[in-house]
């Protein structure tokens, strides 16, 4: 697996959403999250709550660890913004 990033997160999110053939808002109603959330989560803007990624993990089949592991580690700092400062 190439470096995690909440980027990298987030082109997951979007491929296996629209393999699925399912809206944003779709995806955020089975998971309890706006649109607006799932587009800031795809778009590497948004790192994602526990919950969110462990909803992800079970409607994609595939274990949270491996959704963590892309993620990467949260930076410190970083609530729920996934911009880092430099």
């Amino acid at each position: 697996m190439s470096e995690p990033s909440p980027e990298k997160f987030g082109k997951f999110i979007e491929y296996n959403r629209c393999n699925k053939r399912w809206s944003q808002n779709q995806l955020g109603k089975l998971i309890g999250v706006t649109s607006s959330y799932i587009t800031s989560v795809e778009n590497g803007e948004l790192w994602p709550t526990d919950h969110v990624i462990d909803q992800i993990a079970s409607l994609f089949g595939v274990p949270h660890e491996y959704l963590y592991a892309m993620l990467g580690p949260k930076p410190q700092g970083v609530g729920q913004s996934a911009k880092r400062t430099l």
